[in-house]
């Protein structure tokens, strides 16, 4: 079985968090940003994250993370969603400084589907019109979009820890936890401790990384 994702993709971390958590034997596979010809020989579009076993493939994010708990450990279990609208909603509110901040630094972070120049180009090809601007002008801007995004981590609703449940996953975790994971790349944005304790222990849990070590 394996897992075709891109390191930087919030719809990949919700996949790979399951796996992880509930101990799925699978091999993750980075591809390339642009190798568009593997997605459509698996799935016949441009997509990620892919799940492949034998002869079947599928993708769309929460069905895979569906299909990862219904073949993983039976031990582990997944706690059921409750209002975790309520958090993702206050984190979207500044999605365009999200993205802002975190579109030039992707294809500055050495991950996997951005090793070549090629990959990098078609990523920034395709981004730069999301945020109206240029890379180089979303780096420019970089205090700005802290500033937002900073007050919105202070505002977030209380994170209900893993280890205020067990030591167990939950599904609002599987929506919650990747936008704030790939805010670690930012160097020095201010996060509440809460949250760091959250980001922290939903990692070890899952066996996903954190991007504070890489940081730009």
């Amino acid at each position: 079985m394996k897992l075709y994702v891109y390191d930087h993709c919030p719809f990949c971390v919700r996949a790979a968090m399951v796996a992880g958590y509930k101990d799925v034997d699978l091999q993750i596979v980075p591809l390339l940003n642009d190798d568009e010809a593997s997605c459509h020989q698996l799935i016949g579009k441009k997509m990620v994250p892919i799940l492949a076993w034998d002869d079947q493939a599928m993708g769309e994010s929460l069905d895979i993370a569906k299909k990862l708990d219904e073949i993983g450990s039976g031990v582990k279990l997944m706690r059921a969603p409750t209002d975790y609208q309520s958090i993702t909603a206050v984190i979207s509110s500044v999605q365009r400084s999200i993205s802002c901040l975190l579109f030039p630094r992707n294809i500055q972070a050495g991950l996997p589907e951005f090793a070549t120049l090629s990959a990098r180009d078609y990523f920034q090809r395709n981004k730069e019109p999301m945020i109206e601007q240029s890379f180089a002008t979303a780096m420019a801007d970089t205090a700005l979009h802290k500033q937002r995004v900073e007050t919105m981590l202070a505002s977030l609703p209380h994170l209900s820890l893993p280890s205020e449940n067990g030591d167990t996953l939950g599904w609002d975790d599987v929506m919650i936890y990747p936008t704030l994971r790939n805010l670690t790349l930012v160097q020095d944005l201010q996060i509440p401790q809460q949250v760091r304790d959250y980001l922290q222990e939903i990692a070890a849990l899952t066996r996903t990384e954190l991007y504070y070590a890489i940081a730009i």
